[in-house]
């Protein structure tokens, strides 16, 4: 059996993700930013999860592809809502 050692480098990366969130977003990233979160926890363990770093990445690479996705209507929708007075 191999023997599980931690990634400084993926720690790393998933450190400067939650810095660049928290610089740049608040409130619509929080979920985004909770996953790295725990992902950077875990990547930090003398023996990390394999099966836990995959599941936790890959909410966070579908919970990203939905943001793409959403921007566009979402900015549409604070258009409008600015012609109304509404923001």
């Amino acid at each position: 059996m191999t023997e599980k050692t931690n990634d400084p480098s993926l720690a790393s990366a998933l450190a400067d993700s939650v810095k660049a969130i928290d610089a740049d977003y608040t409130e619509e990233m929080r979920e985004l930013r909770a996953l790295f979160e725990e992902a950077r926890l875990e990547a930090e363990k003398d023996e990390p999860s394999d099966v836990k770093l995959k599941a936790l990445l890959n909410d966070a690479n579908e919970m990203a592809r939905t943001f793409a996705t959403l921007d566009p209507a979402w900015q549409a929708v604070q258009r409008v809502a600015r012609m109304f007075g509404i923001l």
